[in-house]
């Protein structure tokens, strides 16, 4: 999982959304995870990304 810093999160997390998981066949959506904005997936809930 890549820990992103506050200026670039927006930028990998723009790259990261709509990919395949690299777990499960499910698809990156951006949400909260553990009260961090994140890129998860929907299938499997596994964090891609994610910045304070």
């Amino acid at each position: 999982m890549a820990r992103a810093e506050r200026g670039g999160a927006r930028e990998l997390f723009a790259r990261l959304e709509g990919r395949a998981c690299t777990y499960c066949d499910g698809d990156l959506v951006r949400e909260r995870y553990k009260g961090d904005r994140a890129v998860v997936c929907v299938e499997c809930g596994t964090p891609a990304a994610r910045a304070p």
